[in-house]
C-alpha cells in the first residue's frame, strides 16, 4: 500500500508523535490520535480535553481516539461500523480480487475501464433485496446483522430517542448513510492533517528558521513548539484547515436566538466532511451543490433539489442523530439567510406552495418517491424556483408498496414537536437548475454559516428530549 494510502501525513504524524498527540502505528492497523488534533473543529469541541493527558495516563482513553492509520485498510472497516467477523471477510474479498472485471482503486491504471473504490466496494453490502423500515425493532435487528454492523453502531441506529426520525427512511439507508458519513470523516482527518503539513512546511521555510542538524522534520518540531507558545492550538488547527473558515462559523447555541429581521432563517444538518468544498479557501461559497440532496425525493423523481427546514429543531434532530451514529466525525448545522424580499418577487410559477393534506401533495410524494413521471397537472412543482411545503417521511420502498397516491395520510408526514405541541414540519425546497442555483448565489451566497453541532449541545439535546 503507497503512502499516500495514510490517514496521517508523515511530517504531521511524526510532529504529533514528539509532542506526545499521537502513538505509533500497532499490530491492528490503528493507532492513538488526540482527540484535538482530528478534524477541523475537533479542537474546539474537545477543548476542555487538555493536550498534556499522555498516552499512557489514565485519562488516555478519554483523551485519544483510535484511527486506522491506513484508509483502505481492514481498520477502516471496523472504523466504519462493521463487525470484527465482517471486517475479516470484506477484506479478504477486497484483498483476493480476480484479474478480471473493473480494477481496483489501488491497482495500476492500464488504461480504460472500470475501478472500483473502496467506498463503492463497501457499500454494496447494503444493496439487494435485504430491507426493512416498518415499526418492527427485531426485523431491524435482523437485517443489521445480516449486514454485518458491530453491537456498537446497531445499537446508535436503534437508539430509542430517535426512533421517529429513523423511521422515515429504511434500515440500509441509515446503515449505509453511517458508514458514508464515518468514511468522509476520515477522509476529512486526513485532508486535516495534509494541511497541518503543509503549515509545517511553510513555517520551517520562513526566514530565520532553524537550520541545525537533524534534518526538516527536526526544524519543524522546533518550530513548532515555538508557535505554539506563540497561538493557540484552537488557531493552529482553524486556520491550517481550510473548507469552513472560522468567519463562516458561529456557534449552535447562539443560532436560536439569532434576530435576522428582513429574512427567513433555514437549516439544514449534515455530517461536516460531506459539505467539503461548500467555501474556499477565502470564506467565499464554491460549490452550492454540496448542499443537495439525491433523488427520488419528497418533490422531485430525478432532480438534485436543495431541502432546508425553517424550523431549527428538525435540523437539529437530523444533527443530534447523526452525532449519535457517529465515530469522531463532526457534525454542523448549516444555516442559510433568505431575504423576504426576494422570495416575495418571486412570482406563482417560480413559487408554489404545497401542504398536506392537500391531494395535489399527496400524488406529488407517492409519484416522486416511487421514481415515477409527472402528470402535466403537478409538472409546475418541477419547474418551480422555489417549494414551500410539509416534509414527507417513510422511505422509498413503503410507497412503492401503496398501490394508489390515496395511500398517502397523516402517517408520511413528518411532525415536529414545538411549543404548541406537534406540527406537520415545513421545507424550503429550492430548484438545483440554473434558476435555482442562481437565486441561491445572488442573494444568500453570503448569508451561509455553518454552525459545528458539539458533543456538549448534543449532550444537551438529549437531556431535553429525554425530560
Amino acid at each position: 500500500m503507497s503512502g499516500s494510502g495514510r490517514i496521517f501525513a508523515e511530517l504531521d504524524v511524526e510532529d504529533l508523535q514528539s509532542r506526545g498527540l499521537a502513538g505509533p502505528p500497532t499490530a491492528d492497523g490503528t493507532r492513538r490520535v488526540h482527540k484535538r488534533r482530528l478534524n477541523r473543529s475537533s479542537d474546539e469541541e474537545n477543548a476542555a480535553i487538555p493536550l498534556s493527558i499522555s498516552l499512557q495516563s489514565p485519562a488516555a482513553p478519554t483523551a485519544f481516539s483510535t484511527i486506522p492509520d491506513l484508509l483502505i485498510s481492514r481498520a477502516t472497516l471496523v472504523y466504519l461500523g462493521f463487525s470484527e467477523q465482517k471486517a475479516d471477510a470484506l477484506w479478504a474479498e477486497w484483498s483476493d480480487w480476480p484479474p478480471t472485471g473493473p480494477r481496483r482503486e489501488v491497482d495500476a491504471d492500464t488504461g480504460g475501464g472500470l475501478t472500483m473504490t473502496f467506498l463503492f466496494f463497501i457499500t454494496g453490502t447494503f444493496s439487494g433485496n435485504r430491507d426493512v423500515w416498518d415499526d418492527d425493532d427485531q426485523q431491524w435487528r435482523d437485517c443489521l446483522d445480516a449486514f454485518g454492523m458491530s453491537a456498537d453502531v446497531q445499537t446508535a441506529i436503534m437508539d430509542p430517542l430517535f426512533k421517529t426520525l429513523r423511521l422515515t427512511q429504511s434500515c440500509a439507508f441509515w446503515a449505509q448513510d453511517t458508514v458514508e458519513m464515518r468514511y468522509a470523516g476520515l477522509e476529512d482527518i486526513q485532508r486535516a492533517s495534509r494541511e497541518r503539513e503543509t503549515g509545517l512546511l511553510r513555517q520551517a521555510s520562513r526566514p530565520g528558521s532553524s537550520s541545525t542538524s537533524g534534518g526538516p522534520s527536526s526544524q519543524i518540531a522546533q518550530g513548532q513548539r515555538h508557535h505554539e507558545r506563540q497561538r493557540s492550538a484552537s488557531g493552529l488547527q482553524c486556520l491550517e484547515t481550510p473548507g469552513v473558515p472560522a468567519e463562516n462559523i458561529t456557534p449552535t447555541s447562539k443560532i436560536a436566538a439569532r434576530d435576522a429581521p428582513g429574512y427567513t432563517a433555514l437549516y439544514k444538518g449534515v455530517d461536516q466532511a460531506r459539505i467539503h468544498g461548500l467555501f474556499d479557501s477565502h470564506g467565499t461559497v464554491a460549490e452550492m451543490e454540496r448542499l443537495v440532496s439525491a433523488p427520488p425525493s419528497d418533490f422531485s423523481r430525478n432532480q438534485q433539489l436543495f431541502y432546508f427546514s425553517p424550523d431549527y429543531k428538525v435540523a437539529q434532530n437530523y444533527a443530534a442523530y447523526a452525532k449519535r451514529r457517529a465515530n469522531c466525525e463532526g457534525v454542523v448545522i448549516v444555516q442559510v439567510l433568505v431575504p423576504n424580499s426576494a422570495i416575495e418577487q418571486l412570482n406563482d410559477t417560480e413559487l408554489v406552495r404545497i401542504d398536506y393534506p392537500d391531494p395535489e401533495w399527496r400524488e406529488l410524494i407517492y409519484l416522486s418517491r416511487r421514481g415515477k413521471r409527472h402528470p402535466s397537472h403537478i409538472r409546475k412543482y418541477s419547474l418551480a424556483t422555489l417549494i414551500i411545503g410539509t416534509i414527507a417521511c417513510k422511505p422509498n420502498g413503503a410507497y412503492h408498496r401503496m398501490e394508489s397516491w390515496e395511500e398517502v395520510d397523516d402517517r408520511c408526514v413528518l411532525r415536529v414537536r414545538g411549543p404548541n405541541g406537534l406540527s406537520n414540519a415545513v421545507q424550503f425546497v429550492f430548484s438545483s437548475s440554473d434558476a435555482g442555483l442562481d437565486f441561491l448565489s445572488d442573494h444568500c451566497a453570503e448569508r451561509i454559516s455553518v454552525l459545528p453541532y458539539t458533543r456538549q449541545e448534543f449532550e444537551d439535546y438529549l437531556v431535553e428530549v429525554e425530560s
